[in-house]
């Protein structure tokens, strides 16, 4: 990805933990984004929430309600988890990567949520400032961007690829 800043958010340690450089007020809200998800969860009409509960059985009906039924709950369960750990370990300047995975993907899960909120597109390519949610699109833009940051920082620890001839 081209990087406009040469500083990075999120960057891998030599001892296999990241480096956390967000602003206070980055971690700030997204404790405060975080704690709005949690709240919501349990809110079985919010169609804000449907991209969370996707369907598994889109031509069975009868078949998905049992899924969602059953795996509902589950999914509640992991990303209140995930929500916990982020709260927890917001204020720390090194993550391991178990706590980084956890952030990403209530980044992603708050980035979906308002996503859905706002009917994002793959055809947006811009957002009128004069749109009453002209402060949503941005907020939605900018967690891209801090997601893009956690995504890099996890992708450095990857192994590198290997030849398969080899």
């Amino acid at each position: 990805m081209a990087r406009f800043f040469s500083k990075r958010y999120v960057e891998l340690s030599r001892d296999g933990t990241f480096t956390i450089r967000f602003p206070e007020f980055v971690r700030e809200l997204l404790v405060a984004l975080s704690e709005q998800l949690d709240a919501a969860l349990d809110d079985d009409t919010n169609p804000d929430l449907n991209r969370l509960f996707p369907t598994a059985y889109a031509d069975d009906p009868e078949r998905d309600a049992g899924y969602q039924v059953f795996a509902r709950g589950e999914l509640i369960d992991s990303r209140r988890e995930a929500i916990a750990l982020l709260a927890e370990t917001a204020e720390r300047e090194s993550l391991t990567e178990e706590e980084l995975s956890s952030w990403m993907h209530v980044v992603n899960d708050v980035r979906l949520v308002l996503g859905t909120r706002l009917d994002v597109s793959e055809d947006d390519h811009g957002v009128d400032p004069d749109d009453p949610d002209f402060g949503l699109h941005a907020l939605y833009h900018e967690l891209g961007m801090i997601l893009a940051e956690i995504v890099d920082g996890l992708t450095d620890a990857l192994p590198e690829p290997t030849d398969p001839e080899d």
